[in-house]
């Protein structure tokens, strides 16, 4: 039987995207006949050690990690490695290992563990390190320390025997980089939104129950992360507050890094027309995303081909249209141009994205026929299926 061991900062029940994702890939493999192994940390809803989860073995080690300030997350990033590496050490052999980028860097341990226990390697590249960082201010742009990291990272792809990135744009940066397209494999994170079925607005219980059901609801359901762009949804905001259109609330349903300041800002603004509501349980996602006449997708200019906002499925599988407000030239921003599932708004234009809230608002029919484009748009293949054809290649080619 060959073996899979996946290594990343999160697992299933504790919270986190990239968690979530590897949780259905891992089952994947469980499937297709595989011994399959995850090593992660201990999180808030989980506790250091080992356990069986639906015929996956779970080992998390502690970690103090922190979300405190930048300076906290960075050095519990930096701790998680090392301590990652060393309890993978004391593992069986697996015949493959996937690193994923949560901790950033974490491929840097691929290297080690193939010399040391001869496994095969593949990267599974959520976000392109250190160009987020870069992007984010948190490294000056070509300095010193991210031009280390970017030698250790493209270093240590070369030494990977396959690399999966989420998207296409994401696979051009790693060939600009140096990664040889023939060990590249886009897989999309798909495939987890097939638990989600559209709900019709009128049966929608999740909107009974927050007092929703009066309003045309534009909802952003995730991770409140520092790449996602909120400048531009919050003037739109405003303008429509002033405007007096009451009956358009925009839903917050998440947390993150950017919630605090998010927060901030529609107290200071003294926005009556946005809400916060916390991260919604999986067997309520249905609900909580139908709950939304319209979903919101953020993205910063400058982040095309660094991350994927992988929510952007899960919308397309709720049935409603997406409203883009990042670049035309990325994962998100192509996929609507090519299907006419939303539309994509320029970072900054407020205005532009007040239009298009409205517009939908008043044309239902319009809704209801982008709705179904947008379920239909979702990918037949999924990721789990296309990653375990990965993992057989790389364990036959060696």
């Amino acid at each position: 039987m060959p073996s899979i061991l996946f290594i990343n900062r999160v697992y299933p029940p504790d919270s986190g995207a990239t968690g979530r994702v590897m949780e259905y890939v891992a089952q994947g493999f469980v499937a297709a006949g595989w011994e399959v192994s995850v090593l992660a940390t201990a999180g808030d809803h989980s506790i250091a050690g080992e356990e069986l989860r639906d015929g996956v073995n779970v080992i998390r080690v502690a970690s103090g990690f922190s979300k405190r300030s930048l300076f906290a997350r960075a050095l519990g990033y930096a701790l998680m490695i090392p301590s990652l590496f060393l309890r993978s050490l004391l593992l069986p052999r697996a015949d493959v290992v996937v690193t994923k980028t949560d901790p950033p860097m974490l491929l840097a341990i691929g290297p080690l563990l193939k010399f040391l226990k001869g496994s095969r390697l593949i990267h599974w590249a959520q976000d392109l390190y250190p160009e987020v960082a870069e992007e984010l201010g948190i490294f000056p742009k070509r300095g010193a320390v991210a031009g280390v990291i970017r030698s250790l990272s493209t270093l240590s792809m070369q030494v990977h025997d396959a690399v999966v990135p989420v998207g296409c744009c994401m696979a051009k940066l790693l060939v600009h980089r140096g990664v040889a397209s023939g060990k590249i494999r886009v897989i999309p994170n798909t495939g987890v939104e097939q638990e989600i079925v559209p709900v019709l607005r009128e049966e929608n219980s999740f909107r009974a129950t927050h007092g929703l059901k009066e309003s045309f609801v534009v909802e952003y359901s995730g991770n409140l992360g520092r790449a996602h762009e909120f400048t531009t949804v919050l003037e739109a905001a405003r303008l429509l507050q002033d405007r007096g259109e009451s009956d358009i609330l925009f839903l917050f349903v998440g947390g993150g890094p950017g919630e605090e300041s998010l927060r901030r800002d529609v107290e200071a603004s003294n926005l009556r027309n946005v809400r916060f509501l916390p991260s919604q349980p999986s067997d309520l996602l249905s609900q909580s995303l139908g709950a939304g006449d319209l979903h919101l997708v953020t993205m910063k200019e400058g982040m095309s081909g660094l991350v994927v906002p992988s929510k952007f499925y899960g919308v397309m599988a709720a049935g409603r249209p997406c409203l883009f407000v990042g670049p035309a030239k990325s994962e998100v921003g192509e996929f609507l141009t090519m299907h006419a599932t939303g539309c994509i708004i320029r970072p900054g234009d407020a205005g532009a994205l007040v239009s298009a809230i409205i517009s939908y608002r008043n044309d239902p029919e319009s809704l209801r026929v982008i709705g179904e484009r947008a379920m239909a748009s979702v990918r037949e293949e999924d990721s789990r299926s296309l990653f375990v054809e990965v993992a057989r290649k790389v364990m036959t080619n060696r």
